[in-house]
């Protein structure tokens, strides 16, 4: 637990303001000032109530902060409680990750991190990691809870519970696994023993769309970062992302992104 200041005094701005990733977790509520912050190539407008969750990997950037103070909360995904609401958003990169929170949602979440900061600041008499587990689950359940209700997850699907949703948390630890080698629902519908059938009712259910628009945005989440994080040659990307023509790359970053890769490339990039 810390907050923005606290950042700002010990990482070079120079760092934070250029494209970057983070090997963990971080919720970061905003308390006051303004300015935009960049993840995943998507640039978000924030003042006092917007949260923000960026996920490992996830490529983020400050762009125009210097007034801003926030609270930050920093995990591993290893941390948490295993309870299942949870969990279904800890690992996927394909939800929103931004949010304006109601009054009297800021003020509720707020709570929950002023209680995370009391036991963080305060001497362990041995029950600390557990109250703090038990602390952040709280407060991922109140993200989870401010999801629904303000259905800014564009998701219209049920939670990640029974044989459907068991399903769809296996297909999508397998589409980390695998998508830089094959974008067929075939062969991830082999890999984890059902139909495609099957597979594409688990991902209608729990995630309102279909398994191919999931691989497909996947793979050109991990394109739209590599052309941002770093300076390999378009085709390099197509390559490791498995396309064996640099002209199918093309065709299909500009049918999922409406753009070419080397316009995205040299940005500006959108804001949500």
């Amino acid at each position: 637990m810390t907050s923005l200041s606290e950042v700002r005094a010990k990482v070079c701005m120079k760092f934070a303001t250029s494209p970057h990733r983070l090997a963990y977790h971080q919720i970061m509520l905003i308390g006051s000032g303004s300015g935009d912050f960049t993840i995943d190539s998507t640039r978000y407008s924030c003042g006092v109530g917007s949260l923000l969750w960026t996920r490992p990997n996830q490529v983020i950037q400050f762009t125009s902060a210097t007034n801003m103070e926030a609270q930050l909360v920093m995990f591993t995904e290893t941390f948490p409680l295993r309870l299942r609401a949870p969990m279904g958003m800890l690992d996927d990169v394909l939800r929103p990750c931004h949010w304006q929170l109601r009054d009297d949602e800021l003020a509720g979440f707020k709570q929950v991190l002023n209680l995370i900061q009391d036991e963080f600041e305060r001497p362990d008499q041995g029950l600390g990691e557990d109250i703090l587990k038990h602390l952040l689950a709280v407060a991922l359940m109140h993200i989870d809870q401010m999801c629904r209700s303000q259905r800014n997850d564009h998701r219209e699907g049920e939670s990640p519970s029974g044989e459907n949703g068991e399903l769809f948390l296996r297909f999508r630890r397998e589409l980390e696994a695998s998508y830089r080698t094959t974008r067929l629902v075939e062969d991830y519908a082999a890999a984890l023993n059902c139909t495609p059938r099957t597979l594409s009712r688990a991902c209608r259910i729990v995630a309102g769309t279909s398994t191919k628009d999931l691989i497909d945005a996947r793979v050109a989440l991990e394109a739209k970062r590599l052309l941002v994080h770093t300076d390999l040659p378009v085709g390099s990307i197509a390559r490791q992302l498995g396309f064996t023509e640099v002209t199918n790359f093309g065709k299909f970053f500009v049918r999922r992104v409406n753009m070419t890769p080397g316009t995205f490339r040299r940005g500006p990039y959108p804001q949500d």
